[in-house]
């Protein structure tokens, strides 16, 4: 499965709208299955934008971003037109 960057930037205005109330199942994005939406949620976590403890994996532990997750998001959004 290929790195959807569209789907990224979706998953972190997300996590950044709905703060640490968030559950890996929890997070729903139209056009994108759940599968999909949580292998992007371990590729955020490896690459650092995203706090994703073992609690989490279980569906238990909330989702935050952290101060990279923070400055990727403010980045991407200064380079949109």
């Amino acid at each position: 499965m290929k790195r959807d960057m569209i789907l990224v930037r979706k998953v972190l205005d997300f996590v950044e709208a709905n703060g640490a109330r968030l559950f890996k199942g929890s997070i729903r994005i139209e056009g994108y299955e759940r599968e999909v939406i949580n292998l992007h949620l371990y590729l955020l976590a490896d690459a650092g934008f995203i706090e994703l403890g073992q609690d989490t994996l279980a569906d238990k532990g909330p989702l935050v971003l952290t101060w990279k997750g923070c400055d990727y998001l403010d980045d991407l959004r200064s380079q949109a037109p």
